[in-house]
Formats: C-alpha cells, sequence, structure tokens
C-alpha cells in the first residue's frame, strides 16, 4: 500500500469528485460505524485529518447540513441497503459515479481514461488502510461482493430522494468516508 498525504488526497479527490457529488470524511468514534456514517453524510463532523472534502450540489453550490442536504432524512435502519463490496469493486463504482446514471458507457473517453481514474479511486481508498470494509447500495454486491463494477446491472437501493443515487462507504477502525454520486432527474 501506498502513503497518502493531503497532496495526492486532494489531486485525486478533485479528479472523481465534482458538481452533484458527495466526498467526506469523519472519525470513527462508535462501536456501530453506520452512526459515524450517518454523522459524515448528514456534515456533523469534520474530517479528522483537516482534509479537504467534496460536496457539491448538482447547481455547483455547496450542500448544506440541514434538510437541503441529501441525506438529511437517512436514519440508521437504512444501511440495511449498504452491501459489502470488495476493495476493487469500491474502486470501481468510485469510478462509475462519473456517469450521469453510474455506468462506464457514461464516461467521455472511459477506454482511454479507466486506468488513470481507477488509479485516483485506489488514492482515496488507501486512505483507510488494508483492513478496511467497504460497503454500497449497488444492489450487484448484495449476490457477490467481488462481481465485475463496471459491468454491473444499474439497480441502486438509494438513500437519497433523488432519481438515483450510488456510492461507497468506506469504514476503518478509526475513520469513516463516504462517496456519492446523485442523479437528479
Amino acid at each position: 500500500m501506498m502513503q497518502i498525504d493531503d497532496v495526492s488526497w486532494s489531486r485525486s479527490l478533485r479528479a472523481i469528485f465534482g458538481e452533484g457529488m458527495f466526498a467526506a470524511v469523519g472519525a470513527r468514534r462508535r462501536d456501530d460505524w453506520r452512526l459515524d456514517a450517518l454523522d459524515v453524510m448528514q456534515l456533523r463532523t469534520g474530517d479528522p485529518r483537516g482534509w479537504p472534502r467534496v460536496v457539491m450540489a448538482p447547481a455547483g453550490s455547496n450542500y448544506g447540513a440541514g434538510l437541503e442536504n441529501p441525506f438529511g432524512a437517512v436514519t440508521p435502519g437504512e444501511f440495511n441497503a449498504a452491501f459489502p463490496v470488495a476493495r476493487s469493486g469500491a474502486e470501481q463504482i468510485m469510478v462509475t459515479l462519473q456517469g450521469e446514471w453510474f455506468q462506464t458507457e457514461d464516461i467521455q473517453d472511459f477506454d482511454a481514461r479507466e486506468a488513470e481514474l481507477t488509479s485516483h479511486a485506489r488514492v482515496i481508498l488507501e486512505r483507510f488502510g488494508v483492513d478496511a470494509l467497504f460497503f454500497t447500495n449497488a444492489v450487484s454486491a448484495r449476490e457477490n461482493p467481488h462481481a465485475d463494477m463496471f459491468g454491473r446491472e444499474g439497480v441502486y437501493e438509494g438513500f437519497t430522494s433523488h432519481v438515483m443515487d450510488c456510492g461507497v462507504i468506506a469504514v476503518s477502525a478509526t475513520e469513516v468516508g463516504i462517496f456519492w454520486g446523485f442523479t437528479t432527474d
């Protein structure tokens, strides 16, 4: 595993996440990681390392911590729709967030950019260490956490009121990260 710092983190975060996306990390303070994930989703906690986050609404404004936040109404019970996924699958899902419907065919010049985008996703997830667990709402992971997430069906258990949302939850012993994309129409 490579050692990442705030510079490599920031570079990779900017390469993958932009308008209409959510990428934030918070401290893991409880045995039940879902409660810490909810704090991150609802912007009730900051990054424990002080590294940047991206919480950009589709119109280009920042998501707030109130009900305008896409995760404002999420409850701990909704994490039942978060399925374990392998690290490689989590990387693939993060790459597909570039596409409007979270599929590789919706990513401009995907064939030429696949290696670069996957490298950026790998850098982001390296932060969580070798023992990290990953979860997604992509239904393909429910049956097979090791499935090829580039070739998965476009079915998701939504966490928000948007038309479609998809993402990755990264959980380590010390941190929880939320990496999500939204389709609004």
